[in-house]
């Protein structure tokens, strides 16, 4: 697997400076979503429980109208290395740097219909428990920090699940 390692001073020239042109963030929101119980989850909390292969975190901000920006930096900072970068290792504008526990990606953020911009990850075998944090830049200006808790399985608080309603079995509809 290459990694790509960038040194302090080049980490720095990609954040820049200056200030965000004519962009404001009107509202932000941090999901979470998985398959638990037939049906996906989708959830707005800074809880993730670890499940390889079943588990995102996005984050979304809502931008107002006027001016895109023209750069975004999304940095990934986790409590240790993963086993394993993967594919987002060799990814064009992605640089792991502070021994693996930090991925910076460059991107052009592209605005939907509503005005939010998102990005997300999902987990993997071997990605570490405990804090993690991402920072979104926006023309080289911090706009925003999401700080979640991956915990394992057994630590998570699951949702309720709906029982079925003993008024809706027929010989049709039976559960």
């Amino acid at each position: 697997m290459l990694l790509r390692i960038v040194t302090a001073a080049a980490f720095l020239s990609v954040l820049g400076g200056g200030a965000i042109a004519g962009v404001e963030l009107v509202d932000s929101d941090f999901q979470v979503t998985f398959q638990y119980g037939g049906v996906e989850q989708r959830l707005s909390e800074t809880t993730v429980p670890m499940l390889p292969s079943n588990v995102c975190y996005t984050w979304w901000l809502k931008l107002g109208e006027g001016a895109a920006p023209g750069s975004a930096i999304e940095r990934l900072v986790l409590p240790e290395p993963p086993a394993s970068w993967g594919d987002a290792a060799t990814d064009d504008g992605m640089y792991i740097l502070e021994d693996g526990k930090l991925a910076l990606s460059r991107f052009y953020p592209e605005i939907d219909s509503d005005g939010w911009i998102s990005k997300g990850w999902c987990a993997a075998a071997g990605d570490p428990i405990g804090s993690h944090r991402i920072e979104v830049v926006l023309d080289g200006v911090m706009a925003k920090a999401f700080d979640f808790e991956v915990v394992r399985p057994e630590d998570y608080p699951w949702p309720a699940l709906r029982q079925p309603d003993p008024r809706e079995r027929s010989v049709q509809n039976s559960w």
